[in-house]
């Protein structure tokens, strides 16, 4: 099976692109129709709950922009594991993953991280490649696209990027308002 790493390269190669190849990509990261299979993903895998959920947090924004800059080698992967789950949803239950309801976006997911999914080319590379960057969206640094309004550090208590610690905090919970690298401190 195929390997993807963070860096693009399938099993430890680069793959060679031809001209057209990457003018294709340059004009267009993913499609909106793509954008939107992304977000609904992304809303599966980390779902709003009494909290903020992946879309809420920018998760996608912060995969379409790791896409046109550093992850810019996955955009294949990316395109092709997002036609094929409009494939696999269209043979499987006659609609789009946009029309599915949670029950069956779940089902679909499950058996596309599994394997199980037929038609579905490198399925569980495609599903975790795509798990990790939506929690990389929830939980990075803001300033790359995601965790908007630190949303994802306030979920979890992470106070950010302080300039130093009194010395009160040393083995005690952190409860200072978060603050990303820029300094700008979390919004209300």
């Amino acid at each position: 099976m195929a390997r993807y790493t963070a860096n693009g390269l399938r099993n430890g190669k680069k793959k060679k692109s031809t001209t057209s190849q990457s003018r294709r990509e340059t004009r267009n990261i993913i499609t909106r129709h793509q954008s939107r299979l992304l977000e609904a993903i992304a809303g599966r895998i980390f779902p709003a709950t009494d909290t903020p959920g992946a879309i809420e947090s920018g998760a996608t924004e912060y995969i379409e922009q790791a896409l046109r800059g550093p992850y810019r080698l996955l955009r294949p992967a990316y395109r092709r594991g997002l036609r094929d789950l409009d494939s696999y949803t269209q043979t499987r239950w006659g609609q789009s993953f946009l029309d599915l309801s949670d029950d069956q976006k779940d089902s679909v997911l499950t058996a596309i991280e599994s394997g199980r999914a037929d038609g579905f080319r490198d399925g569980e590379e495609f599903f975790e490649l795509v798990r990790t960057h939506v929690l990389e969206g929830v939980f990075g640094e803001p300033s790359y696209g995601g965790n908007q309004d630190m949303k994802g550090w306030r979920l979890i208590g992470f106070p950010g990027q302080q300039f130093g610690y009194p010395d009160p905090y040393i083995n005690k919970v952190v409860d200072l308002s978060p603050v990303a690298c820029d300094g700008s401190p979390k919004r209300d």
